[in-house]
């Protein structure tokens, strides 16, 4: 078992080692500045967060801090130019966060992780359990809180979770465990939530058919706080990564094959815009119903989605690394993460 653990342990760093030195070389990018190239620790973005012109925080990966430890979250308190990394030991790799104001965030992540701060610094496991019993060991993949006590996480195998009390305790509505044999029953996959108030919320992701071999994108919608969901049809198939809604209104969804969904009524028609790429599109937000970003990509290959037409238009830019996350304040206070450490932020 020592070897076999030496061997994997091996495999993550080599793979890592190479991801980490390949160069980087971005062409400059209107309307966005260049103030961190990498991480300094070569580590791997995965989802960011600000509250303010200066302070922000990201999740992902530190393979290279600590194996057994591979979880990482970093704060910055000058607009992204430098971060330092919490002081915080997570068993697993956190892909979510969320932040309600400047002092209480809540991070997701690989095998059911949830952690929570109260001051912005200090981060404490929450534990989330199904049935009372069993903790939920299926990865969460997005986290959302109306207020300092009631937030939702959703994730792998048609979990989603909830707490009341600001993440002191969890409990599993739906999922929670790990399928005793992966591939053969019928699965929702969920990648985002969000909420407008304590009622109404969408979950955003993908439903799979491994009888048929096939798949369906899925959004379902709640007006009673995640008691029942109403399944939206978008007519498409490909998987969901991100949901974001201005209003109970307006919304859009995107995911695989660069796909762009746009609602007016709440969900109840969602309609496909053209994005102009075929890479999967990870993150999506706007500041208001004209102004807007959506960005994505895969490994080596990394795409910026900007519109001032709600949609109806998508200016459209490269990189040569993944984009996995936007942060909007307003139109002249957003940021985009990349994925091994890159940040940009709007001019």
């Amino acid at each position: 078992m020592n070897r076999l653990k030496s061997s994997l342990q091996l495999s993550k760093i080599i793979k890592f080692s190479i991801i980490c030195t390949l160069a980087l070389a971005l062409p400059a990018m209107a309307g966005w500045v260049v103030i961190q190239t990498s991480d300094t620790g070569h580590r791997d973005y995965m989802s960011i967060a600000f509250t303010g012109e200066n302070t922000g925080w990201v999740v992902g990966s530190a393979l290279l801090d600590d194996l057994d430890n591979p979880g990482f979250i970093g704060y910055t308190m000058d607009g992204g130019k430098t971060w330092q990394k919490s002081d915080v030991k997570l068993r697993a790799d956190l892909t979510g966060i969320f932040f309600l104001d400047a002092n209480h965030g809540w991070a997701v992540g690989a095998d059911g992780l949830i952690v929570g701060t109260n001051n912005g610094k200090d981060w404490e496991r929450q534990i989330c359990k199904v049935d009372k019993v069993l903790q939920v060991n299926t990865a969460l993949k997005s986290v959302y809180f109306i207020n300092k006590d009631v937030g939702y996480a959703v994730g792998q195998n048609d979990t989603i979770v909830t707490t009341k009390n600001g993440g002191r305790m969890w409990e599993a509505l739906q999922g929670g465990k790990m399928a005793a044999n992966v591939g053969d029953d019928e699965a929702s996959m969920f990648n985002a939530i969000q909420f407008l108030d304590e009622k109404t919320g969408w979950i955003a992701g993908v439903r799979l058919f491994p009888a048929t071999k096939t798949q369906k994108s899925i959004i379902q919608k709640t007006t009673d706080g995640a008691k029942t969901w109403e399944l939206q049809e978008t007519g498409t198939e490909d998987i969901l990564e991100d949901i974001f809604f201005l209003d109970a209104s307006v919304g859009w969804a995107v995911g695989e094959n660069g796909l762009i969904l746009h609602t007016t009524n709440g969900g109840k028609n969602w309609k496909t815009q053209t994005s102009g790429t075929t890479e999967t599109l990870r993150n999506v937000r706007f500041v208001d119903k004209f102004t807007g970003w959506a960005v994505g990509g895969d490994f080596g290959v990394g795409v910026i989605l900007s519109t001032n037409s709600g949609g109806k238009k998508w200016e459209i830019e490269e990189a040569n690394q993944k984009i996995v996350s936007v942060s909007v304040l307003d139109k002249k206070n957003a940021w985009l993460a990349g994925g091994r450490g890159l940040i940009l932020k709007a001019e």
